[in-house]
């Protein structure tokens, strides 16, 4: 018999977190998101503070103009033994051809909201470009974050499906 787990994006969110979510999807368009990975938010002396890590498809690149092959100079081309000695030794190394892939940009995302004292209501927020990533290093920046926030804090992961799923996008 086989769990099912439940969609985490089917559960509803606090309304401070649909306030980053969708400052995250002001700063970065819905369809250009891989995966965005939310972590609890701490609560230190009247200030809820939060992060998320956001792997981003880069910008559609420009499209790779096709070079034409080197032209060989007419005395090289003679100066080629036609003989086939059968060494396969000295066979041609073979050609590989790469897919191009789909580059990833790792975004931080952070939220700042004054809950208590004189600035009660303040909010700030910034989405920053880190680095071009492959998409599997996601998860150790994950990972890496979380250690240095020093606790187990949860983490919730969204696909861009589950993204506009949790904020009730069409």
């Amino acid at each position: 018999m086989d769990v099912v787990v439940p969609d985490r994006a089917d559960a509803p969110v606090s309304e401070i977190t649909e306030r980053f979510l969708r400052t995250v999807i002001a700063a970065i368009p819905l369809e250009r998101i891989e995966e965005l990975h939310l972590f609890s938010p701490l609560r230190q002396g009247g200030v809820e503070t939060g992060i998320a890590v956001v792997a981003v498809t880069a910008a559609t690149p420009a499209p790779i103009e096709p070079t034409a092959p080197e032209l060989l100079d007419l005395e090289e081309i003679d100066a080629v033994d036609p003989v086939d000695t059968g060494d396969a030794a000295e066979e041609a190394p073979a050609v590989v051809t790469v897919a191009p892939s789909v580059p990833i940009v790792v975004y931080t995302a952070r939220y700042r909201l004054v809950q208590k004292g004189p600035e009660r209501g303040k909010w700030e927020a910034d989405v920053v470009a880190e680095a071009d990533a492959p998409l599997i290093t996601v998860e150790a920046v994950v990972r890496g974050v979380q250690r240095r926030a020093g606790e187990e804090s949860e983490i919730v992961r969204y696909s861009a499906a589950q993204l506009a799923k949790a904020l009730r996008l069409p």
